[in-house]
């Protein structure tokens, strides 16, 4: 904290855990005794137009911040926060408060042009872990739970700040490992746990170098206290009194920029974790989100929620059961000196007493419930492009959920409802969307009004939707223009197929197009081979064509020249 004199500014650099919901409710409690008037936090700088959405009743984390290149879609990064992480609650105590608040991190025009500058690719492998460092001068070889038991599961109140901002400038100072650090730059990793020392990283230097000049800029806007939300690793470099400007300006000059969009995005606990090879991923999303929204006993609480899981696969599991499996998960903290119990002693009483042993249903309690699948939402009136406002809206009329867990859809075509939503679907699939896929692989089986398909939504969709943008505003004209588009380089075989997806989409937009290329290719290939492998797909689309509703005269008149 700087600002010795009564007089003079404070800066508070709280560094924390990014989705940590023991940092979570420190900062909220600092921030309450702080009460800052401007609070920085750590994102990027050009996303702040869309910082007041969080302050939305419809918002509902997981989401995540999106940034993609204007030019280039598939360019992209992701900003996720969890409702326990630190910056979101951060942000959310701001607006609520009334009191400013900014982004401070190197703007996403600049990460991604430097991505793309230096060639990298999305995530690098780190050299090393201060965490592991802290929990290994501590005695312990677990990181994972000695900073759960210092941070996430205590509930004291006791401050972690202090202590976490002199350790990390006690880990900076050693020169360690000169190699990686990282991926300093990687927005999508904004754990930062690597070390840049003295002779690191140039874009972690950029990185702080900018977040000082937000600092300065803030101050020099007249705020009097200042809330610093960094990751634990950048808090050393923003504390105490800050160094000339100068090295700052020369290091930020001349950086490249490229242009983009940004928006908000649903995202999901399972992308939160860090088997996900997402670099501040943490191992449990699902219990996380337990121990922020039920801070007092979360222990039989969990148990409790475990227990009405197991039940709902009809497995006899009693109060008793329990009672039992809190006893158990006490004990085990107890004999290892923890403060309270921590994900492991509660896996090892659910494995025991809860699922019996059973490998297979203590599985099934890891992924639905300590990783979890919650899927988040956002406002309708956050910026977006026009296709995602149109597959939302047709989502909606159509009753069809976007929802990270996979099911089944069975289909009857005769049913209208039903109808549209395979018209729907089969259009995403000419769009390669890959919500939605066919059961069997395409297969219909022996009837003709049926049709199975396997639902699953990845929040990484939200990047091939702006990709498929390209092609038009809405779900129809886009997989129009991508039939039309991919037909003049395809062969009679492909052809024929692209008019059966047509059909089975209501294409018919793209129709005349296709027929027009069928019979051009029909008429010039001379090759049997291609005709006899060609006329299948034309059968099969008059086929189901009565089924649909669809005329398939058309069809029928090409056929017979072939």
């Amino acid at each position: 904290m700087t600002g010795t004199d009564p007089g003079a500014p404070v800066v508070a650099v709280l560094g924390i855990r990014h989705h940590g919901p023991g940092s979570a409710r420190s900062l909220l409690r600092a921030l309450d005794e702080l009460r800052p008037d401007a609070v920085l936090v750590e994102g990027p700088g050009d996303a702040d137009p869309l910082l007041a959405a969080a302050a939305s009743p419809a918002m509902q984390p997981p989401v995540a911040l999106l940034a993609y290149a204007a030019d280039e879609p598939g360019t992209a990064s992701f900003w996720p926060f969890a409702v326990y992480s630190p910056e979101w609650q951060a942000m959310t105590w701001a607006l609520r408060e009334g009191v400013p608040v900014r982004f401070c991190d190197l703007p996403a025009a600049v990460s991604l042009a430097l991505a793309e500058r230096d060639g990298r690719p999305p995530r690098r492998a780190r050299h090393r872990d201060p965490l592991a460092e802290l929990a290994a001068a501590a005695g312990q070889d677990d990181t994972e739970r000695w900073w759960d038991d210092l941070v996430e599961s205590r509930l004291d109140g006791t401050s972690p700040f202090p202590v976490l901002l002199e350790a990390m400038a006690e880990l900076r100072r050693d020169p360690g490992d000169p190699g990686d650090p990282g991926d300093p730059d990687d927005p999508d990793d904004p754990d930062d746990t690597g070390d840049p020392g003295e002779q690191g990283d140039r874009g972690e230097a950029v990185r702080e170098a900018w977040m000082r000049q937000c600092v300065r800029r803030t101050l020099r806007e007249g705020h009097r206290r200042v809330a610093v939300v960094c990751g634990a690793w950048h808090a050393p470099a923003l504390a105490g009194p800050l160094p000339p400007a100068a090295p700052d300006a020369r290091l930020l000059r001349g950086l490249p920029r490229r242009r983009v969009r940004l928006t908000w995005v649903p995202w999901s606990h399972s992308r939160l974790a860090a088997g996900t090879g997402y670099g501040a991923g943490v191992a449990s999303p699902g219990w996380y989100h337990h121990l922020w929204t039920a801070p007092d006993r979360p222990v039989t609480r969990w148990l409790t929620s475990v227990a009405h899981a197991l039940r709902e696969r009809d497995l006899p599991v009693s109060t008793a059961h329990v009672i039992d499996a809190v006893r158990l998960a006490d004990g085990l903290a107890g004999l290892r000196g923890r403060p309270l119990p921590g994900l492991d002693e509660v896996d090892e009483a659910t494995r025991a007493v809860l699922c019996g042993g059973e490998e297979t249903l203590a599985r099934f309690v890891t992924e639905h419930l300590v990783v979890g699948e919650a899927l988040g939402a956002v406002p309708d009136d956050v910026p977006t492009v026009p296709l995602e406002a149109d597959l939302a809206r047709t989502c909606r009329s159509l009753r069809l959920r976007r929802e990270p867990e996979p099911r089944g859809l069975d289909l009857d075509l005769r049913r209208p409802l039903d109808l549209a939503r395979s018209r729907l679907l089969h259009r995403l699939s000419l769009l390669d969307l890959g919500w939605a896929v066919p059961a069997a692989a395409g297969a219909r089986g022996t009837g003709t009004f049926r049709e199975t398909w396997r639902l699953e939504w990845r929040p990484e969709l939200a990047v091939a939707v702006v990709e498929a943008s390209l092609w038009g505003t809405t779900v129809a004209t886009a997989a129009a223009a991508r039939v039309v588009d991919a037909a003049a380089s395809a062969g009679l075989g492909r052809l024929t197929a692209m008019l059966g997806s047509c059909l089975d989409a209501d294409l018919p937009a793209a129709w005349a197009a296709l027929l027009e290329a069928v019979e051009r290719r029909a008429a010039s290939d001379v090759d049997v081979v291609h005709l006899m492998e060609a006329l299948p797909a034309l059968a099969r689309a008059q086929r189901y064509g009565d089924v649909r509703g669809t005329d398939v005269t058309a069809l029928r008149r090409v056929a017979a020249t072939m």
